[in-house]
């Protein structure tokens, strides 16, 4: 069974039409079974500005970031009532059979995969939401991730000549490690059409 986690992208947010969108990215994947993570958006920009007024323990403003992506996914759930929220592993294989969509809690699932014997996700703020969507896939051995973003597939010069941000965060391609293929989907302009943006180099994984 193909499973593809998708990293939706906070800004996407503010869009009215964002479930119609997705489905129809939805539509374009080969995969059986969709996990989602929202990104924090709006939400984290306010653990940001708690930040700067109380200047927070770097691991405090992380973790309180996380809970932001808690709010952003009760939200994607209430747009697409047919997807479940699921808290870790388990529930999201229980309540995503194949044709569904799963939506993680990111605090959660974090939780329970920190207290196994893997390597701890980066702190701080340059690791975002995208390398902890890309952490989760690589931890639960998916066969795939999409970036779902506001912008349009970066090549890699745009990449090597301007700010990592414009992109993924600093951390993104060491989490990855080339271990599966990352698509990207610009849902802003073109929900339909879902491009493969870096191929996996360490393993066959099939693509979405």
């Amino acid at each position: 069974m193909k499973t593809v986690i998708v990293k939706v992208g906070g800004s996407l947010l503010t869009l009215p039409d964002l479930a119609m969108r997705l489905r129809k990215m939805f539509a374009t994947l080969d995969s059986d079974r969709i996990f989602l993570i929202a990104g924090g958006g709006e939400a984290t920009d306010v653990v940001r500005n708690w930040n700067l007024t109380h200047r927070l323990d770097e691991k405090v403003a992380h973790w309180l970031a996380i809970d932001s992506m808690s709010l952003t996914g009760s939200l994607l759930a209430k747009l697409l009532p047919d997807a479940a929220l699921v808290v870790d592993h388990r529930s999201a294989e229980n309540n995503a059979p194949k044709g569904g969509v799963a939506i993680l809690v990111a605090r959660s699932i974090l939780d329970e995969l920190h207290d196994g014997s893997r390597e701890p996700l980066p702190i701080g703020w340059d690791c975002t939401s995208d390398s902890i969507a890309g952490w989760i896939a690589t931890q639960w051995k998916v066969d795939s991730i999409v970036l779902a973003k506001s912008v349009d597939v970066p090549n890699e010069c745009a990449i090597q000549s301007g700010p990592e941000s414009a992109a993924v965060d600093a951390h993104f391609d060491s989490v990855i490690n080339g271990q599966m293929p990352v698509y990207w989907c610009n849902v802003r302009t073109n929900p339909e059409s879902v491009e493969l943006w870096k191929p996996a180099s360490r393993t066959t994984a099939d693509d979405c």
